[in-house]
């Protein structure tokens, strides 16, 4: 599996955890809830998490707090970026 699928599988994993905890965790727990530290690779939640918020499919809200944007936000994001 090449490294943007992964990214993208582990993106949208954090997508259901965050909508499943109410859409906002710490970046800690957010970690924790996605079961990060049994990934393949050491660092690719940061990775992961990064290019998340870099797509927009997720939102840092100042250093700790992530969320996952509405569903109608996150869909308008990804037909904008083609």
């Amino acid at each position: 599996m090449s490294l943007e699928n992964r990214h993208a599988v582990e993106i949208a994993h954090m997508e259901r955890v965050l909508r499943s905890y109410g859409g906002v965790l710490t970046r800690a727990r957010l970690f924790d809830e996605c079961g990060a530290c049994h990934w393949p690779v050491l660092d690719t939640f940061r990775a992961a998490l990064e290019e998340g918020i870099a797509s927009g499919r997720l939102r840092a809200l100042g250093d700790e707090l992530i969320e996952v944007p509405a569903e109608e936000e996150a869909e308008s994001r990804r037909a904008a970026a083609g």
